[in-house]
């Protein structure tokens, strides 16, 4: 397959590039500053240039934090940033297949310790959350009406070496890191540890990323996460502490805490069982560590 990914540069994206090709597909690799999702004559020319068999779009606004500071420029990008892109997927290329990455963040909030389904009500309680929601309507609206092949994903928390402090565990590994290799006493800053996650190794999630884009039967909404839970408190004071001998003391910034928490979150993620490596969240962390510890 001739993959144009969007976003290429990101986190994920560098992921993805090297899983598909890998794997022996060709990828486009298209940066954000390359090709702004906002313009419509870029991103049809893009796509009527490069004419793929397949597009996947990982630009976003993909932080909850982010999306509450700027929930209009959130919608912009998620949703009409979306828009462009499947109008030119139509315009060019409608046999083209398109992987659209939604989040958890789109359910309602569970009652209760449950893993989501597919099935169940989405009710986002943030900006971002909202975005991702009108971009799988889309999705479904574009299926219907164009009979265009576009598979959505709800994908639950991923880390790994390269994603930014932005997010909780790399913000913590990296300042244990920092402190490991002072030697000294510290302190490291957190926001909210109450709430449960669901935390993957992103090379996992690219691999089911890749699976989905390969099958031809795949074209609905998926959920892609581990199906356990972890408590964040649980991850940093039994894991990423205990990589250190060092004396660290825990400071709840509430700067870091965010207007509405998701008490417990969850994957059912029966649907793509068949595509998932499985990787332990702790070894992970540990690769996370060793790679800011060498870098501080």
């Amino acid at each position: 397959m001739k993959t144009v990914i969007i976003g290429a540069k990101g986190f994920v994206g560098k992921y993805l590039v090297q899983e598909l090709e890998g794997a022996g597909h060709t990828v486009v690799p298209v940066d954000l500053p390359e090709v702004d999702l906002l313009n419509a004559e870029q991103v049809d020319a893009l796509i009527e240039g490069a004419r793929p068999d397949a597009v996947v779009n990982l630009a976003a606004i993909s932080s909850v934090g982010a999306s509450w500071k700027n929930p209009s420029g959130t919608i912009s990008v998620n949703v009409n940033g979306t828009l462009n892109l499947l109008e030119a997927i139509r315009k060019y290329v409608p046999q083209a297949k398109a992987l659209l990455i939604g989040s958890a963040e789109e359910y309602a909030i569970p009652e209760g310790q449950k893993a989501l389904k597919e099935t169940d009500p989405l009710e986002a309680s943030n900006p971002y959350g909202i975005s991702k929601i009108a971009q799988e309507n889309f999705a479904q609206l574009y299926r219907k009406k164009y009979r265009m092949k576009i598979v959505c994903t709800r994908s639950f928390n991923h880390t790994g070496v390269g994603q930014t402090t932005t997010f909780a565990l790399p913000s913590f590994v990296k300042q244990v890191a920092a402190i490991d290799k002072s030697g000294k006493p510290g302190k490291i800053f957190v926001g909210n540890l109450s709430a449960y996650r669901d935390f993957s190794d992103v090379e996992d999630v690219v691999h089911v990323y890749r699976m989905l884009l390969e099958n031809e039967n795949e074209f609905d909404t998926y959920n892609v996460g581990s199906g356990v839970s972890n408590k964040i408190e649980d991850l940093l004071k039994n894991v990423i502490l205990k990589l250190t001998p060092v004396q660290i003391e825990i400071v709840v910034d509430p700067e870091k805490v965010r207007p509405v928490e998701t008490p417990y979150l969850c994957a059912d993620n029966s649907r793509v069982k068949k595509y998932w490596n499985g990787t332990d969240i702790r070894i992970t962390l540990k690769k996370m560590f060793d790679h800011f510890r060498a870098e501080a």
